[in-house]
């Protein structure tokens, strides 16, 4: 019987390796999400829309380190764009 959950568990490694591509990406979903929520006026507001989307958060990060990052890794192009953010230039 333990040797039944050995295998079991040698599986879902196995598994578990092909889907974790060590990639460290741009997690653009994420910083959506933190873009929007920065866009709140006051920060009590901000911290408030924080607290409330938390949950929310972890789905983005796993979906984004899970998913999104991982498709970018194998294909090399992320399906989500990336945040648009003011950028000062100077001349």
């Amino acid at each position: 019987m333990k040797q039944n959950r050995v295998k079991g568990w040698h599986g879902l490694a196995v598994i578990a390796l092909l889907f974790c591509t060590s990639c460290l990406g741009p997690n653009h979903a994420t910083g959506h999400l933190f873009k929007w929520n920065n866009e709140i006026d006051g920060k009590w507001g901000n911290e408030i829309a924080f607290i409330f989307l938390l949950p929310v958060y972890a789905i983005f990060g796993v979906g984004d380190v899970i998913i999104f990052n991982s498709i970018q890794w194998w294909s090399g192009n992320n399906p989500i764009s990336r945040p648009e953010t003011d950028v000062q230039v100077q001349i």
